[in-house]
């Protein structure tokens, strides 16, 4: 075989021929104690065979010392990438809990995306590539989402020409307090995360409680009822929530996959950003039927309060107290249709006289968090409009996390011809409602 069919083969299989030509000229040697090859035949074949060697053994010192070069590259870059001891990293968490990088950089540092993009594969017109990238062990879309949000989860400082914001360069901060740095809570900030690595969440709600503690005097005979103490009631039901797949796919050119920070300001804010979409309008009013979550307005024994012949804010306030009466919670947000807090924002204190008064939440200037009665006010347009909902959302409910989200490429239909690929992103979860009464929907505001 020549060089070009040896350049074809692995070094396993190299080493593998080798050793096979190597045992094949030792049965001829042993054929001649003497060392003198009488037969011109197994002479030949013999030098043909340490010819061979000799080309497999240039090809495979060619290939080993490409996979050793390869090997320090990427030593290097996993060295580098990594800060030093003592620099500031923002992500770090005080708590000890592993950091990660956004789902976007993940997908374009990943060993599958570089060592295509390395090879060409994207700008050849002729290319078909499908191929996955597992987030991290513990990341999720999720998870990741709600971190960014919340501002717990940044990117690594470091010094890189595709990650635009990520040199050595610290923003400058004024000392001292600033009210107006408070960030906006979203809906999604509300409801906790738990992990699982089930496809199915087993539950128990709390159905009634008969509460029939009572001060009992102290017993005056041996029989009867004199100094029974009474008896309680709690009603408990066992309840599963299957794990539900939530994915979309866009299409994107190839010479836009080549790009690193264009395909991961995608990944990040648009891939990403529509799962949040559709989780917050499954976990506000999935009706339950076929893949969907079973929301909280559609589950069953939340409170109900309606407008009635009150004014908007006295609903409101009477929506909260039955969190507080029937579900003994502590109601964590009010979440409202935008048009349905605009028209709460803008009352006035004289809106039946000609002369409007001053604006009853505050004037226009008024800066920090929104609150109703003291609880925050989340604008939501997941929610039907004159619909809103309080609730305890941190003990009455949870949303639980497969983990493990995925992101793909792949070509599908006709792209192929079109030069384009398929970018899929993908997330695994339950949601479940533990107590029903500690939510109250709102009609008619």
């Amino acid at each position: 075989m020549s060089e070009k069919n040896y350049i074809q083969m692995s070094i396993a299989e190299l080493r593998a021929e080798a050793k096979k030509n190597l045992e094949d000229a030792d049965l001829i040697e042993k054929r001649y104690p003497d060392g003198v090859i009488e037969s011109q035949e197994d002479e030949d074949q013999l030098k043909s065979l340490l010819s061979e060697i000799d080309v497999m053994e240039m090809v495979l010192q060619k290939k080993e010392d490409a996979e050793s070069r390869a090997k320090r590259i990427q030593d290097g870059i996993d060295r580098y990438k990594t800060p030093a001891p003592g620099s500031v990293r923002p992500n770090a968490q005080a708590d000890g809990r592993k950091s990660f990088s956004s789902p976007g950089t993940q997908f374009i540092e990943s060993p599958e995306y570089r060592e295509l993009k390395s090879k060409g594969i994207f700008n050849s017109n002729l290319a078909t590539v499908r191929f996955g990238v597992t987030l991290d062990d513990g990341a999720s879309l999720i998870t990741w989402n709600k971190e960014m949000r919340s501002g717990s989860q940044k990117s690594l400082l470091y010094a890189s020409s595709d990650d635009v914001g990520g040199g050595w360069v610290v923003e400058d901060r004024l000392p001292g307090y600033v009210d107006i740095m408070q960030r906006e809570i979203v809906f999604l900030d509300l409801v906790p995360r738990i992990p699982t690595q089930s496809d199915t969440v087993e539950y128990v709600t709390e159905d009634t409680f008969t509460n029939s503690a009572a001060f009992t005097a102290e017993a005056t005979a041996t029989t009867g009822t004199s100094g029974v103490k009474p008896e309680s009631a709690l009603a408990y039901s066992v309840s599963t929530s299957a794990v539900q797949t939530l994915a979309h796919w866009i299409p994107v050119t190839n010479r836009m996959l080549a790009d690193s920070p264009a395909i991961r300001g995608i990944i990040n804010g648009r891939l990403l950003l529509g799962l949040d979409l559709i989780l917050e309008d499954q976990i506000l009013g999935g009706d339950g039927t076929g893949a969907n979550l079973t929301g909280i307005l559609s589950t069953a024994g939340i409170n109900l309060q309606g407008l009635g012949t009150d004014n908007v804010l006295d609903c409101l306030f009477k929506a909260r107290t039955q969190v507080r009466v029937n579900g003994k919670g502590r109601p964590s947000a009010f979440v409202l249709h935008p048009n349905d807090w605009q028209g709460i924002r803008l009352t006035r204190e004289n809106a039946a006289t000609a002369t409007l008064g001053n604006y009853l939440m505050g004037a226009p200037s008024v800066v920090g968090p929104t609150t109703v009665w003291g609880i925050p006010a989340i604008e939501s347009e997941a929610l039907t409009e004159n619909t809103g909902l309080v609730g305890d959302f941190a003990m009455g409910s949870a949303l639980y996390d497969r983990e493990q989200s995925a992101i793909r490429v792949g070509t599908i239909d006709d792209q192929f011809v079109r030069n384009m690929q398929t970018i899929l992103a993908e997330l695994r979860a339950a949601f479940v409602v533990f107590r029903p009464n500690m939510f109250t929907k709102i009609t008619g505001i």
